[in-house]
């Protein structure tokens, strides 16, 4: 994990490796990156031969941001083995349309996006507001459906060897605040919540409402209320304060953690050259105190190439295709497009896009580029981060 963000003359965040183990705890992470998640069904696919093993099973799931709901609807199936679950999770992605994720008039939204396209030209990023583009109910229902006709995710319920399920969110107000909500039998232990830069609620039964609260990005998806320990909370996405949550689930067990990033942020950082450790201005700061945990055994599987040209390639040549698969939102792609270049246009609109065809090719390009991974660590005399892929 790269170092977070610190305000001026704080002392940077440490982080800590935790000592090599002989047996492991095995834990799934999933990013946030909007509609690019149906990638991540595609790398789960790849993954399933070292998942279904008797012997390592997955114990923890943590998602941020789409990766929340992502990590739901994987946790809720996973009693049914962990290919079935992959199978059902595509079936979900691979219909997905405009139209039957998200509720309300299309001309309405058409105009939300204006407004909100004219406020973020005057002040860019994840800024509080009480108006966003879509309402997701229609999907958020569905994965309710899905968690309930699986028997639910309180402990009892799902797959005996999830020992801990989480969704990373940000409390929304004066200064945010990075909250995990947690299901598990019990409450981390003292020790493995030193230095975390992030609080927990517990919550037995997770539901579709905690998933979305991660998800949602203010002025594309609304802010979520929810009842908690600490009172009422308006909660926003998770990708503002921990985008890819590894510290997390190290301090929830996992000892050897699988990492999918869907965020494309290196090929953003690439692309305007930054350095790859280069944060947002937006991103919620660590405290001075706080330190990330890093896992003995790491593997990450993330976006090797631009996905713009898989969603042109998809809708590119269609007018019309173009706006069903961009929604309310297709009027940035023109101004994205004067203004930066259409390549950029095109990667911008990969986050939000909604087509059969451009979904299908994400789950593939997850399968495909996840076994080029797997294959390169295998290959390797010292894979990334030391460590050896296990069959």
């Amino acid at each position: 994990m790269r170092r977070r963000p610190h305000p001026p003359l704080s002392r940077p965040t440490h982080h800590k490796r935790l000592p090599s183990l002989e047996c492991f705890d095995t834990g799934v992470v999933l990013s946030g990156g909007g509609s690019r998640a149906a990638y991540q069904v595609g790398a789960l696919r790849a993954l399933c031969r070292f998942f279904d093993h008797p012997s390592h099973p997955i114990n923890t799931v943590v998602g941020s941001s789409i990766g929340a709901v992502n990590g739901l609807v994987l946790a809720a199936l996973l009693k049914d083995g962990v290919r079935d679950a992959v199978n059902q999770m595509e079936e979900i992605w691979r219909g997905r349309t405009i139209r039957n994720t998200f509720s309300g008039s299309p001309s309405r939204a058409f105009l939300r996006a204006l407004l909100i396209a004219q406020q973020q030209l005057r002040s860019p990023g994840p800024n509080n507001s009480d108006r966003s583009v879509f309402d997701p109910t229609p999907l958020r229902d569905e994965v309710d459906r899905v968690i309930a006709m699986s028997g639910g995710l309180t402990p009892e319920a799902r797959h005996p060897a999830l020992t801990s399920v989480a969704v990373m969110t940000t409390l929304e107000g004066p200064a945010r605040k990075p909250l995990l909500f947690l299901s598990s039998h019990k409450q981390p232990p003292t020790e493995a919540m030193a230095g975390a830069t992030f609080d927990i609620t517990m919550v037995p039964d997770l539901r579709a409402k905690h998933g979305f609260a991660s998800a949602a990005l203010p002025s594309i998806l609304p802010a979520v209320e929810l009842d908690t320990d600490l009172g009422r909370v308006r909660l926003v996405d998770g990708g503002i304060s921990i985008n890819v949550p590894i510290d997390p689930a190290v301090r929830l067990g996992a000892n050897r953690v699988y990492s999918i990033d869907v965020s494309g942020r290196h090929w953003w950082l690439d692309r305007f050259g930054e350095a790859h450790d280069t944060r947002p201005s937006w991103e919620v700061p660590a405290a001075p105190e706080t330190f990330c945990l890093r896992p003995p055994k790491t593997l990450t599987f993330r976006t090797r190439r631009s996905i713009g040209p898989l969603l042109k390639d998809a809708v590119g040549s269609s007018t019309k295709r173009f706006i069903a698969a961009a929604g309310p939102v297709w009027p940035l792609f023109s101004i994205l497009k004067k203004k930066l270049g259409e390549e950029v246009a095109y990667e911008s609109m990969t986050y939000v896009a909604l087509d059969p065809e451009y979904l299908q090719g994400l789950i593939e390009w997850g399968y495909t580029e996840t076994l080029m991974t797997l294959s390169e660590l295998q290959n390797a005399d010292q894979p990334s981060g030391g460590v050896k892929v296990a069959s």
